[in-house]
């Protein structure tokens, strides 16, 4: 499980950082279940990034062709130094890299790992909405968001761990994603 280590300023006013292709519903979820500002960039934007950032969450949902470090990949270790912590799926080679290596600020989530902080259970289509169980540090609670047709579980297993690792409580951000309405204050969810 990943441990709090913060050099950065608490409620410092700055930006989550999601990185991927572009193509994925993640930064929209995850500021939905935040309320805090969210800035998609590119592994290119990524790479060349300066800044600091609240925290980083990384998408890496396609195979790579080759064994070599796909850009997704290299942006997560050049963002390791400008956060306090990053968001990454252990069901990647380079996301169980980076969390061995980077053990006290890497945030993970899997689908079935259960050295994960999030871990997820029985995914199933039913009725309209996707469902699984999320298991994090003895907490289980059941996952309902809406599907609209198209395959989005890693997109929202990503978003509910950058949450968490933001201190959202699970249940809370599970009744967000089931679109239940829940009043957001003081900048947490209430």
């Amino acid at each position: 499980m990943a441990q709090k280590v913060s050099r950065l300023q608490p409620n410092s006013g700055l930006p989550v950082a999601v990185v991927g292709a572009g193509r994925t519903l993640t930064a929209g979820l995850l500021r939905r279940l935040t309320g805090l500002p969210v800035e998609k960039l590119t592994p290119y934007q990524a790479a060349r990034s300066q800044r600091d950032w609240r925290a980083v969450v990384v998408e890496n949902y396609d195979l790579p062709a080759s064994r070599g470090l796909t850009a997704c990949a290299a942006a997560r270790w050049q963002l390791a130094g400008h956060t306090d912590r990053i968001v990454v799926g252990l069901d990647d080679p380079e996301g169980r890299r980076l969390a061995a290596a980077l053990p006290g600020l890497v945030f993970a989530y899997s689908d079935g790992r259960p050295q994960a902080d999030l871990t997820a259970k029985n995914v199933r289509l039913r009725g309209g909405r996707m469902e699984f169980e999320a298991l994090t540090d003895g907490e289980l609670t059941r996952v309902r968001a809406p599907w609209d047709g198209e395959p989005r579980f890693y997109d929202l297993l990503a978003a509910l761990a950058g949450a968490l690792a933001l201190d959202v409580p699970l249940e809370e951000a599970a009744a967000i994603l089931a679109g239940e309405d829940v009043r957001r204050s003081a900048g947490s969810i209430a």
